[in-house]
């Protein structure tokens, strides 16, 4: 009869030791799919990660007579355990983020404030209070806002077959004429813009690269970097060439932006009597012709305020005439 060996006996506790294992026993809750059984035990060693459901040679049991669940307990120490050092971190890593961009809500002392991680938060500038969940009053005011656009998205496409039929017109005819600005891929085009703007001194540059700014609408809480693409077509761009004198007119623009919105913040508003009047005075120089008008103001609300084409291009040929004569 052959030989049969055996079991061995246990390690020694030495060895035990040696091994550098920390095993500690959990249940396991119940499973839908009925794989394993509810409270079945299992055992974890925290040191290389290893989850089993056979118990390890090298466990050792914590016994306590006056508390029978004590090799439970070293489990649930560990997860205390972990639960506070993943609160810990995430205190850190809180504290480490800054705000990147904000926004004023009209009608309301509630600015929306986005963070470097993507978190927002909500600040009344009144009583100082910050808050992450929307304040009702914000709420209340984006909607007024998104139904106000939506008018206005409807108005400015409201437009009958004579208007269309014109404006198709006026816009073939500025595209056909031989006064209209040539194409910017064109490369005979390019020495035209260098030596207009070789012609300005550097007062006039520094203008007419503020003024590309406050036209393109950036963003006075970002970046000159995060900016770029708004002009990065604009020929104004090239008015000036050096990156930190960029920078510089970038973030006095956005000084400027700031204050005009905290001035209009709180000074009452006045309505014009004359808003289209008012969106003349503001984009009609002597060589602007009307259906560039009509392109970039189409969704102005008060471009909107005259109803028919027609009358607003009695008003444009009429203002445009004081603006020739007046030169």
């Amino acid at each position: 009869m052959e030989f049969v060996p055996g079991r061995p006996p246990l390690p020694p506790p030495e060895a035990i030791i040696a091994a550098g294992h920390e095993w500690a026993v959990f249940l396991a809750p119940a499973d839908p799919q009925m794989q394993h059984t509810p409270n079945e035990p299992y055992y974890y060693e925290r040191k290389n990660g290893i989850t089993t459901w056979i118990r390890p040679f090298d466990y050792i049991e914590p016994t306590d007579p006056n508390n029978p669940d004590a090799a439970l307990n070293v489990g649930h120490k560990w997860q205390q355990a972990e639960s506070e050092r993943k609160r810990h971190a995430a205190r850190i890593f809180a504290k480490q983020d800054t705000a990147v961009s904000q926004q004023f809500i009209d009608d309301t002392p509630w600015r929306r404030v986005e963070t470097k991680q993507n978190r927002v938060f909500y600040y009344n500038n009144d009583t100082k209070e910050s808050r992450w969940d929307q304040p009702v009053q914000v709420t209340q005011a984006l909607q007024i806002m998104a139904e106000k656009e939506k008018e206005r998205e409807a108005e400015g496409t409201e437009m009958n077959v004579d208007d269309a039929e014109w404006m198709l017109e006026q816009m073939q005819d500025e595209y056909m004429s031989d006064d209209e600005s040539v194409d910017t891929h064109d490369a005979n085009a390019l020495p035209q813009t260098d030596e207009r703007i070789a012609l300005m001194d550097k007062s006039e540059r520094i203008v007419h690269f503020k003024s590309m700014l406050h036209e393109a609408k950036v963003d006075p809480f970002g970046t000159w970097d995060s900016e770029l693409d708004k002009v990065i077509n604009d020929w104004r761009l090239t008015a000036i060439t050096d990156d930190a004198e960029r920078g510089d007119l970038f973030d006095t623009v956005c000084a400027e932006i700031i204050e005009r919105r905290n001035r209009e913040r709180k000074e009452p508003l006045v309505k014009s009597t004359d808003p289209f009047g008012d969106l003349l005075r503001e984009n009609v120089v002597k060589k602007t012709s009307f259906a560039k008008f009509c392109q970039r103001n189409l969704k102005d609300p008060r471009y909107l305020s005259i109803k028919t084409s027609r009358e607003r291009e009695k008003r444009f040929v009429k203002h445009l005439e004081s603006v020739v004569g007046a030169k």
